[in-house]
């Protein structure tokens, strides 16, 4: 038996803007008020994120959760919902980290949110020296899920293509 492909592709750009909910724990509140005041709104605050998520993916902050379907956050906690209109190009990058981690959207903002929360970028930098996590520019992001016939397993690949930056002053 002969083995074929058959390949798609597109070149999606709507919707433009689409409706998200982000799903944030209750005790995680107070600090995202204060960071979209800080930023000017959630969705310049989820851009600072998506900014920081090279350097977070380089010191290994950004989990890789080992499972063929997407890991939600931990049930029986207090969700606040969080509404907003995600610009599409963010809304792909987003669903690639998340994707690629093997995590949803919102759990993957609510990570983002959390290692920016914990200070652990800046105690690396602080101890191993500036230069230790480069600050990085990310100019595309790619992912890949696929299933492997050998023993039926789901594979993720996720190439984020970065440059090195300019350290933030």
């Amino acid at each position: 038996m002969k083995t074929r492909s058959i390949e798609w592709s597109a070149r999606a750009q709507k919707p433009v803007r689409p409706a998200c909910t982000l799903l944030i724990p209750e005790r995680l509140t107070p600090y995202l008020r204060k960071r979209k005041r800080k930023h000017g709104g959630l969705l310049r605050y989820l851009q600072h994120l998506l900014r920081q998520a090279p350097a977070y993916c380089a010191a290994g902050l950004i989990p890789n959760v080992q499972r063929t379907t997407r890991y939600y956050q931990r049930p029986h906690q207090q969700l606040e919902r969080w509404h907003v209109r995600i610009p599409a190009h963010h809304w792909t990058e987003l669903r690639c980290l998340a994707g690629g981690s093997g995590v949803t959207m919102a759990h993957m903002f609510v990570l983002l949110m959390k290692a920016e929360k914990g200070g652990a970028l800046e105690r690396l930098r602080r101890f191993w020296g500036a230069n230790a996590v480069p600050t990085l520019v990310w100019e595309k992001i790619g992912f890949r899920e696929a299933r492997v016939k050998p023993g039926l397993e789901t594979r993720r690949h996720t190439r984020l293509f970065v440059s090195r930056a300019p350290p933030e002053g």
